[in-house]
């Protein structure tokens, strides 16, 4: 039942496209077909009941990462959260924190989808064209079993032909700010670069996106 809803949702999509050309062709049309294809993609693992629930998110965070890998830019999102302190890391510490940090919002991710009972979802097709064509806004509207409804916000860059997520919001959660202040004050804390990426590792073990604080208070608009 739910993939039929899904399946009526793309055509709906589809329309808009259609009827819409002047707005949806080129740049945000081929950044959103990258969205909407991760997004099916991620419904059909969450109507999967052997991957929902607690006890799966090692299984879950497994079968996100083969969907999301190819479109998020994980180094370059690790490098915007360490921020100012990426230029004190050496380059085994960079490398160190990207993998960490891949880890981390795959987990993040799994935790915060587990039981998460979707009914639909929608394209948001823009009012005006991006003044910059490599970079897109895609913004999709869904909405739960229990009617409550979610935004998620996704900034794309263009890179070598290819479209990658560099920063989403969740429902007004900018995710890279959010983990940019923590990954602050956890150096602020420990005064050590090695010392702030293992208690990162320790302390995002059981984040949730559903417990974090907004972080809209900074300014973030994603470029590159």
């Amino acid at each position: 039942m739910m993939m039929v809803k899904v399946c009526r949702n793309a055509l709906v999509a589809l329309l808009v496209l259609v009827i819409q050309p002047a707005v949806a062709e080129g740049s945000w049309n081929e950044a959103s077909a990258v969205i909407d294809s991760a997004t099916r993609d991620m419904l059909a693992l969450m109507d999967n009941d052997a991957l929902t629930g607690e006890e799966n998110i090692e299984k879950m965070m497994g079968e996100i990462e083969t969907i999301i890998s190819p479109v998020v830019d994980f180094p370059y999102i690790a490098r915007q959260v360490m921020g100012k302190y990426f230029r004190r890391a050496s380059d085994e510490e960079r490398d160190r924190f990207a993998d960490v940090f891949k880890t981390t919002l795959l987990r993040t991710y799994a935790k915060s989808i587990s039981g998460f009972e979707l009914r639909n979802y929608d394209m948001q097709v823009p009012d005006s064209e991006s003044p910059e064509p490599d970079k897109q806004v895609v913004s999709v509207n869904m909405q739960a079993a229990n009617g409550q409804t979610y935004t998620l916000v996704y900034y794309m860059l263009r890179q070598q032909d290819r479209w990658t997520l560099v920063n989403v919001m969740v429902d007004g959660i900018n995710l890279r700010i959010t983990f940019r202040n923590q990954f602050a004050d956890l150096y602020e804390r420990n005064r050590s670069m090695s010392a702030t990426i293992e208690a990162w590792a320790d302390q995002m073990q059981d984040v949730n996106l559903k417990e974090q604080p907004g972080g809209q208070d900074e300014t973030d608009s994603s470029e590159a």
